[in-house]
């Protein structure tokens, strides 16, 4: 049977876009009205009921057909929202018992408060209890005159614009929000904002993972990471006391990954080295190769792989000087990449890349689409994860919504953001440690492995998505559990093998997936990979002198510019 049942008289965009999110989360849905009336109601029985999703301007239609309200008293839950025609959906409003007297009011047009409630019950979780300012959108609406009682789970200035209130004996929730968002379109912005959708789509969100928690795909833990871009490793660089941010980890438990730049990797002395071995609450991923401009924005594939392939090799030049070990990460220079690099670095060995910037430079050809943002991590280009980072200005909201959908909690950050003794770092971390869910705090590399959601199979066997080259996964349990792991890959001839715990694994093409499975022992932790083919072996690029001089003048000039002129002007 379906999961959800979506009520209307002819599908139209916004039950299309409803389906597109139910989809999204893993969740089968069945559209109309006709149909669904004439279904004889015991098809229906379950122990995990369906909800019906409806239109308030379909409402008054289906309340006057027995067996549609037979549909919706068997229900577990009931989730409302307006249509397109406002008189019509307020008509349909006031149909339903207690509510003759309520009406739909467009929200205020200028900046105001947009709060969750912090008293969520069953829909509790990340958003519960965040407060933003932002301008409502042009289809948010709330709901004024004489209300029944209900309890209000999101308002603005104050006024209802979420509820929650009993319905012939059902959980009924109402959104009066028009706006139903396509996840299909490409991103228009530099990155995802919830503050421009918050009305609409965080009461779904937060409906959809809390009602559906026992059926929707949902992350196997939060990992979480602060990123610091370029700096050098050494005792301080720029605004960044590294003994300091030390200090603060264990005070405030986080941890910090270092981007470091491969082309430094002859410049970590002996003493930095002992200090980044020793302190685990540290960890070094690969910012680039020369972090030239735009270097990664090559389309050149054969460019792209020397470019990666170097990278790579100067890492493991510094990890064999200082014994500092690096996750094979990559932290795209500037945020700039096509959609070829990831094909290279897919085969150059590394298991994802972190970014703040979401979409490639050729987007014409390859966009970024919103359902990607949403994913635990972009898979769009050649399969191959890219997750994705926020600064502290983009507001805990985002990290919060992030946390929602079951995407890993990264934060980018420069040496400037040390300031005035890491006062806005310590406020962000507080923050994040405030909201109602559970961060773990781990290396990058970590992170990147954990990243994965899963939901109980169809027998006591666990189903995982995985979206790294590697992944590892925990058995909490007493018992030994057979996984079934998928990962999406759109071309399996690149795979050359799936290793695990025992070695070799069995593996087979499913759709744009490859999937294999195991056991794992009671207790144990179990490490996979995918092996890909490797790019083929060239020569060397020779580097002409003025080049690598060109080089090496502009490392030194970007830390001249953050080691003493921004301390000059801003410290």
């Amino acid at each position: 049977m379906a999961d959800g049942i979506i009520f209307a008289r002819v599908p139209g965009a916004a039950e299309s876009c409803l389906a597109q999110i139910l989809e999204f989360f893993g969740l089968t849905c069945l559209v109309g009205l006709d149909k669904h009336a004439a279904v004889r109601q015991s098809s229906y029985t379950t122990k995990k009921p369906y909800v019906v999703f409806a239109c308030l301007e379909v409402l008054a239609e289906a309340q006057s057909r027995a067996q549609a309200i037979e549909i919706i008293r068997e229900a577990g839950a009931v989730y409302l929202y307006p249509g397109a025609d406002a008189v019509q959906s307020e008509l349909g409003l006031r149909a339903i018992e207690s509510w003759s007297k309520a009406s739909l009011t467009a929200a205020s047009r200028t900046k105001a408060v947009l709060s969750v409630s912090g008293a969520l019950k069953e829909l509790d979780g990340a958003m519960s209890g965040v407060t933003v300012t932002a301008q409502p959108g042009a289809d948010d609406f709330v709901l004024t005159g004489q209300l029944p009682a209900c309890d209000t789970l999101l308002s603005i200035d104050d006024t209802p614009a979420f509820v929650r209130f009993q319905w012939h004996g059902v959980p009924s929730y109402l959104c009066a929000s028009v706006a139903m968002m396509d996840i299909d379109r490409p991103l228009a912005s530099a990155y995802f904002d919830v503050k421009e959708y918050f009305c609409s789509i965080v009461p779904l969100v937060m409906f959809i993972t809390s009602i559906f928690a026992d059926r929707v795909w949902r992350p196997i833990e939060t990992g979480a990471c602060l990123i610091i871009d370029d700096p050098l490793l050494k005792s301080t660089y720029g605004f960044c006391d590294f003994n300091r941010l030390l200090e603060l980890m264990n005070v405030h438990d986080f941890t910090t990954n270092v981007a470091f730049i491969p082309w430094n990797w002859r410049r970590t002395s002996s003493a930095a080295a002992s200090f980044f071995r020793r302190e685990r609450r540290f960890s070094v991923s690969i910012h680039g190769c020369d972090h030239t401009a735009e270097e990664f924005g090559d389309t050149r594939l054969e460019a792209l792989e020397g470019k990666a392939t170097l990278a790579q090799t100067r890492m493991q030049k510094h990890q064999t000087r200082t014994g500092i070990a690096h996750d094979a990460v990559m932290v795209f220079p500037q945020g700039v990449f096509s959609s070829q690099s990831l094909g290279a670095l897919k085969r150059s060995r590394f298991i994802a890349a972190v970014n703040t910037e979401v979409s490639p430079v050729d987007l014409e050809t390859s966009p970024t689409l919103i359902r990607d943002v949403w994913d635990v991590a972009i898979m769009r280009h050649s399969s191959f994860p890219i997750f994705t980072r926020r600064y502290a200005f983009h507001g805990v909201e985002n990290f919060a919504f992030d946390i929602l959908l079951g995407k890993p909690c990264l934060i980018v950050s420069h040496h400037d953001f040390f300031r005035d003794g890491c006062a806005a770092l310590v406020e962000l971390v507080r923050k994040l440690h405030a909201l109602k869910c559970t961060l773990t705090w781990r290396s990058l590399g970590d992170v990147v492995r954990r990243a994965g959601l899963h939901r109980a199979g169809r027998s006591e066997d666990e189903e995982i998505v995985m979206y790294g080259g590697e992944f590892t996964w925990a058995n909490k349990t007493a018992r030994p559990v057979d996984v079934v792991i998928r990962k999406r890959e759109h071309d399996v001839s690149l795979i050359t093998g799936v290793r695990g715990m025992n070695g070799a694994r069995q593996w087979k093409p499913r759709s744009h997936d490859v999937v294999f499975v195991d056991t794992i022992p009671a207790g144990a932790e179990a490490r996979f990979s995918i092996e890909y083919q490797p790019p083929p072996t060239r020569p060397a690029v020779h580097r002409p002198i003025r080049t690598k001089a060109s080089i090496a003048a502009r490392r030194l000039l970007c830390e001249f510019r953050d080691e003493y002129w921004q301390k000059l002007v801003h410290g």
